[in-house]
């Protein structure tokens, strides 16, 4: 059991009894997860599944350590990340060590050491499998962020691998854009909440964050497919709610994609061939309508497709970023230059955004 975070030969030590192991393989990305809990392995391969029947060559590999055990360093003296815009509340701490960076969640006590080798998660991973998820997912994110991809904050998913990708501020409906979107089966999905985009002389490349999706109780309440995601219970307590109370509830729930949509559903990459920016409202009385974009003269636009790296971000020299630092607006403008963007005004109406971007597939 690791009892001190800053002793790093003590916590490497730990890494011993992590004697059970499993391959996950993203893309051209291989990563071992070694553990000392099977069954958490277990739920990460459940989790998954999906992404584990590619046939593409690895040409990187690395290996990450979860460790299951009551959470530890809480009386260190961790310093704030700062939060996105708008959001509050005190959620993650850090503190730099020799050649990596310890992450803290203070809600669930979870410990994070980003590093280039032997990536550690130490704390109740069991109950917190969630942000095992999102550590593993941020090794993915780096190996990409190294080579040049841009991040952006957006849904997408993929024809034959020309992606439509759908961005807005959180909370601004655009997971349940995309799983409407789903409806039509030669839609494939790529990805929930994070992109990775770079131009390039074919076009711009658009790479999927391996992470199913996660959404609020609204989206499942009012899709006939998700629905049974839903205890009936809480599908009756929920029809009680108004409507702008159900749009602003946190309350997560993951859509496993191959369950609900079908066998064959998931991509990684494609060609970004359109950006579509979600600025509608619940408020607004005007018709739901869709227009296309010049961003040379209407740049800020594109202002919810920006997003930090965050604290887990490290460069290829394994030096680590200002934690507030956020590619400019300019710079998203270039890589979006081979891409069509559209802009989704008026009030949110899902069924009639559905249709107005059946008309973009159209030649």
């Amino acid at each position: 059991m690791i009892k001190t975070l800053l002793n790093l030969s003590h916590v490497d030590e730990g890494l011993t009894h992590c004697v059970h192991d499993i391959r996950l393989t993203f893309a051209e990305l291989s990563i071992t997860v070694h553990s000392n809990e099977a069954m958490l392995l277990a739920g990460l391969a459940d989790y998954y599944r999906s992404y584990l029947k590619t046939n593409t060559s690895v040409t990187s590999s690395l290996n990450l350590y979860v460790i299951e055990q009551s959470a530890v360093g809480d009386d260190l003296d961790w310093l704030e990340v700062p939060r996105e815009a708008g959001k509050q509340g005190r959620k993650e701490g850090f503190l730099d060590v020799a050649d990596g960076r310890w992450i803290k969640k203070f809600k669930t006590g979870m410990a994070f050491l980003q590093r280039t080798e032997k990536a550690i998660a130490v704390g109740p991973c069991a109950a917190n499998l969630a942000q095992i998820i999102n550590f593993i997912n941020n090794q993915f994110l780096n190996h990409y962020l190294r080579q040049g991809f841009t991040l952006g904050h957006a849904s997408g998913f993929s024809v034959k691998g020309e992606v439509t990708a759908i961005a807005a501020g959180s909370g601004g409906g655009k997971s349940t854009l995309m799983l409407r979107c789903l409806e039509k089966t030669e839609r494939d999905f790529l990805t929930n909440d994070r992109i990775l985009l770079k131009k390039t002389e074919q076009g711009t490349s658009a790479i999927g964050l391996a992470k199913l999706p996660r959404v609020n109780p609204g989206t499942l309440l009012h899709s006939d497919r998700l629905r049974h995601i839903l205890p009936e219970s809480r599908q009756d307590m929920l029809c009680q709610i108004p409507r702008n109370e159900l749009w602003s509830l946190e309350e997560k729930y993951d859509v496993q994609i191959e369950d609900n949509y079908g066998e064959n559903r998931v991509q990684l990459a494609g060609n970004l061939a359109r950006l579509i920016m979600l600025d509608w409202s619940l408020d607004s009385s005007e018709p739901t309508q869709i227009e296309r974009v010049n961003l040379l003269q209407q740049a800020d636009v594109i202002e919810g497709l920006r997003k930090r790296p965050g604290p887990f971000y490290q460069d290829k020299d394994g030096a680590f970023t200002d934690l507030n630092a956020i590619d400019s607006v300019a710079h998203y403008v270039s890589e979006l230059e081979n891409v069509d963007v559209y802009r989704l005004t008026g009030k949110i109406d899902f069924d009639r955004a559905y249709d107005l971007i059946a008309t973009l597939d159209q030649p």
